[in-house]
């Protein structure tokens, strides 16, 4: 009679064939934590460029008015100034509010009058932006 019995196996050199189910749920849970993180980075990229932009055209703004003040012929016209939700170019309709205020400063001889000027542009709402001031001394005519 012959022995048809199978003859046992060797464990130490039997191969594995494919993952556990453990494994696999390590993966995922890695490949999730990969994920988010960049998910976050480009939430604060993209945030950090619309506040850049907001900043800039703030500053446009502001650098706008001011350039319309100091090249005015006679400083003595200068008024105090405050719009209500305009665009990046000063017309109605957008998210910015500009003040302009003027101060009258010692004239530096009889026949010049000095006057403070600060500019000061706020964001209504939305992401990005904060307060801009910028100030300057002016005589008229650019100077």
């Amino acid at each position: 009679m012959q022995n048809l019995s199978v003859p046992p196996t060797n464990r130490h050199w039997v191969s594995q064939q494919g993952f556990s189910l453990i494994e696999v749920m390590i993966a995922m849970v890695i490949l999730s934590v990969g994920i988010l993180s960049i998910v976050a980075i480009q939430y604060l990229i993209v945030n950090g460029n619309t506040n850049g932009n907001v900043v800039t055209q703030q500053l446009n703004l502001a650098q706008r008015y001011m350039e319309q003040y100091k090249n005015r012929p006679t400083p003595a016209d200068l008024e105090d100034l405050n719009l209500v939700n305009v665009d990046e170019t000063g017309q109605a309709g957008g998210p910015y509010d500009v003040s302009v205020t003027v101060e009258n400063l010692p004239a530096p001889s009889k026949n010049a009058a000095a006057r403070f000027v600060t500019v000061t542009v706020r964001r209504n709402g939305g992401v990005g932006g904060h307060e801009i001031a910028i100030k300057s001394v002016t005589m008229g005519s650019g100077i």
